[in-house]
């Protein structure tokens, strides 16, 4: 994935379409905030070709291109890898929905759990929320992205964490594992230990992140302040990532 920009822009000059180039111009226009250590303005477009109009483009450009535009697809699908790779990051914060979490939920502080880079929390620090952020960080002694955190990041485990900082307004997890049961053993931990009002997950429901066990339980809030936050929201691939917030009656 090194070389993933320059075969995107090599690909672009040489398929030479302005559907492709809008999406190819997204993509760096991401990487260059990512870059910088900051949070996207709002929500990036919706990247990849569906089937229609990768057909309609290629009638456009010459079945000889059909290789091509294959190729540069499958770089607009794997863009999420790419950051992960290189930034440590598998969810895109923006600063729209930061604000909305902010304002629609009445969040003056916040904490991260299981934080990673914690770009979730520098997006909550520009919209002056004070923000924790907290992580195990057994994922940065083999990952070279560990030590280019967005936000400090204490070493501390969800569940330690989400105790020893009991008195904030918002506990936020982005993209916990789809495997063991750290979510619900911070949920049970939240509810026994915790006075923030508010828990929100990131992730993909039956997908790929949290538990199976997370995604049958039904703890989950349907609420007008949380619909306009997932509005600003929109997914940039075919991961259907959403915000869910966690019932504190449960």
């Amino acid at each position: 994935m090194t070389n993933f920009l320059h075969k995107l822009t090599m690909l672009d000059d040489e398929i030479n379409h302005s559907t492709v180039h809008r999406q190819v111009e997204e993509i760096k226009q991401i990487d260059h905030q990512v870059a910088k250590g900051e949070p996207l303005i709002e929500a990036p477009a919706k990247l990849g070709l569906l089937p229609d109009q990768f057909e309609e483009i290629l009638e456009e450009i010459g079945n000889n291109q059909k290789r091509k535009l294959t190729d540069i697809n499958n770089l607009f699908n794997n863009f999420r890898q790419y950051l992960s790779l290189k930034y440590g990051v598998w969810s895109v914060p923006n600063l729209k929905t930061a604000h909305l979490i902010k304002n629609r939920l009445h969040i003056d502080t916040a904490l991260e759990i299981m934080a990673g880079n914690a770009y979730w929390s520098k997006a909550l620090e520009n919209v002056e929320i004070q923000t924790i952020s907290t992580d195990s960080l057994e994922w940065a002694k083999t990952s070279s992205t560990g030590a280019e955190p967005f936000h400090p990041v204490i070493n501390l485990e969800a569940t330690e964490a989400i105790k020893h900082y009991s008195d904030v307004d918002l506990i936020i997890c982005s993209w916990s594992p789809n495997f063991g049961k750290s979510d619900i053993a911070a949920i049970d931990t939240w509810h026994k230990c915790s006075n923030a009002k508010h828990f929100i997950f990131i992730g993909e429901e039956d997908g790929a992140t949290n538990s199976p066990e997370f995604w049958q339980n039904n703890w989950f809030k349907q609420t007008a302040a949380l619909k306009a936050i997932n509005d600003s929201f929109q997914s940039f691939d075919f991961i259907d990532e959403r915000i869910f917030e966690i019932d504190n009656e449960f």
